[in-house]
């Protein structure tokens, strides 16, 4: 039988039929046996119109739902293009307006409110390119103005700088002058009579030396003329070179300075680091009362850290940045000049910074305080490699001791020389002077005895340079020694120096290190 046939099967039965016997009275009814199956009715029916119709349906129905979702994504995309599109449009339009490009517009043309949100975001994007063009502008006339500013500026310091560098040798040549009378003086007979007035002298003296190296230090600074000459070099003499010249000092108000001897060798600016630790140690010995001043080295692995202990009041927590700023003094309310300007502090931190060296202070009020400088460590040299090109390397000057020998001093100044003459001749030497290369040489000429030493001025009339004098009457009157002074000394100047090992020694030149100096040159007296 085929599978899309239904097929319906029905017995047919006999059964008894109860009858009506109009006559008898009753109804009868047929026995039971009677009744039996005489047959099967069969109704066959064909399923394959109603499958077709099904089938046509369900695809009916497909088509139908397709051409729904059809519609609908064609509506959604219609809608879309009309208001969601726009709105889209309008977010990536504020986007760029808001990443800077205020040249960003929505089209026009639409009409309701996407119309007037494309017109209010057009407008907003053409006040904000208005703006930013007036804000350039004005960013453009101040910036046109600060830098006219810093431009009048830097050539004010600039103008500054080269003033005080060139009235530098003027200012400095008579204090030195100055320096080396008062020095002539202190060994006189005046002074025994006139302690106290000679004391005075001299204390003023120093005062104005120290005011005259912090303006040109400050203005070197500022002119950014200095440039570190990095170098290895032994510790020791260098502390012992910044004590010296400060020994005066601590004299004067009874108070006692000392300075531990250290073997380190570090790597740095030998004259940076002296004029840093002058200025500690100066610094420490004008603002203590009672007491002393202590200047010791310590070694940690590849650094040293010097430090400057003194007896004083100590520094207050919230003062102690303050006190490396320029013109910033805590203990002298009274403006007492010879505390100085309040600039040697201020030095001493630009030139650590200059070096990239740390520094920095510890203290106590009512105890004293401890300033420090850390410096880069550096193996020995070999005995060749430790001779330098300055002087006073050895200890502190025996000032007692009378020297021997002949020196010979060549300045066009006439104080210098007659200076250098009064207190080189104090310490028992023979002194020969001339004012230029020609009577420098008929000087030694003239001589029972070639000089022992030569002390020659960098600029020399002529336009002669100190260091080829210098060479030239060394090679002519035997190997004699050599000591060149000056105001300024360039990196030139320096290397030149340093190639004819000869030490440089910068004028205002104090008598202490001037001693020192030839004491590592001459014999001591008998």
């Amino acid at each position: 039988m085929e599978p899309d046939v239904l097929l319906f099967i029905a017995p047919v039965m006999r059964s008894s039929v109860p009858v009506d016997d109009i006559y008898g009275g009753g109804a009868q009814v047929l026995p039971a046996a009677a009744v039996a199956v005489v047959g099967h009715v069969v109704v066959e029916m064909s399923l394959r119109e109603v499958s077709a119709k099904t089938e046509r349906l369900i695809a009916m129905g497909i088509m139908i739902a397709l051409l729904g979702s059809v519609l609908g994504g064609w509506l959604a995309r219609t809608i879309a293009r009309g208001v969601t599109g726009p709105l889209l449009e309008a977010s990536e339009v504020v986007e760029r307006i808001g990443a800077g490009d205020v040249t960003a517009r929505m089209p026009t043309g639409s009409a309701g409110a996407l119309g007037k949100l494309a017109a209010g975001i057009n407008d907003m994007a053409e006040r904000v390119g208005l703006t930013q063009e007036d804000l350039r502008a004005r960013i453009a006339e101040a910036t046109a103005g600060l830098q006219r500013e810093k431009e009048a500026a830097e050539h004010a310091t600039i103008a500054k700088s080269h003033f005080l560098a060139a009235a530098s040798h003027d200012l400095r040549q008579p204090l030195h002058a100055l320096g080396l009378f008062v020095s002539a003086l202190a060994q006189s007979d005046a002074a025994r009579r006139e302690p106290e007035l000679v004391s005075n002298i001299q204390s003023g003296v120093n005062t104005l030396q120290n005011l005259l190296d912090a303006i040109l230090d400050i203005s070197r600074l500022d002119g950014g003329n200095l440039v570190p000459e990095i170098e290895r070099f032994p510790l020791g003499p260098v502390l012992n070179r910044a004590a010296e010249d400060v020994a005066l000092l601590a004299k004067d108000k009874n108070l006692h300075l000392r300075v531990r001897p250290t073997q380190a060798w570090v790597r740095s600016d030998r004259k940076i680091v002296e004029r840093i630790l002058l200025n500690l140690i100066g610094n420490a010995l004008r603002y203590t009362r009672t007491g002393g001043v202590l200047v010791s080295c310590r070694q940690r692995k590849d650094v040293v850290l010097v430090e400057v202990w003194d007896t004083g009041t100590g520094i207050p927590e919230n003062a102690r940045q303050e006190i490396f700023e320029e013109y910033v003094q805590l203990d002298n309310v009274e403006r007492d000049s010879a505390k100085g300007l309040g600039l040697g502090l201020a030095i001493c931190r630009r030139l650590a910074d200059l070096l990239s060296v740390p520094l920095g202070v510890r203290s106590r009020p009512g105890r004293g305080s401890v300033f420090w400088i850390q410096l880069p460590v550096v193996p020995p040299a070999s005995a060749d490699e430790s001779v330098g090109i300055d002087a006073a390397r050895g200890e502190l000057a025996d000032s007692s001791a009378q020297l021997s020998g002949t020196v010979l001093v060549v300045d066009d100044d006439d104080l210098v020389r007659a200076g250098m003459r009064q207190a080189i001749a104090g310490w028992g030497i023979h002194v020969l002077l001339a004012a230029d290369r020609e009577e420098a040489l008929r000087c030694c000429r003239s001589a029972e005895q070639a000089p022992d030493v030569v002390i020659c001025n960098l600029r020399l009339p002529g336009r002669v340079s100190g260091i080829a004098l210098a060479q030239e009457l060394q090679r002519e009157f035997g190997n004699c020694g050599a000591l060149l002074i000056g105001t300024e000394f360039s990196e030139e100047i320096f290397a030149a120096a340093r190639d004819a090992g000869i030490p440089l020694l910068r004028q205002p030149l104090p008598p202490g290190r001037l001693r020192a100096a030839l004491q590592q040159m001459l014999p001591i007296a008998a």
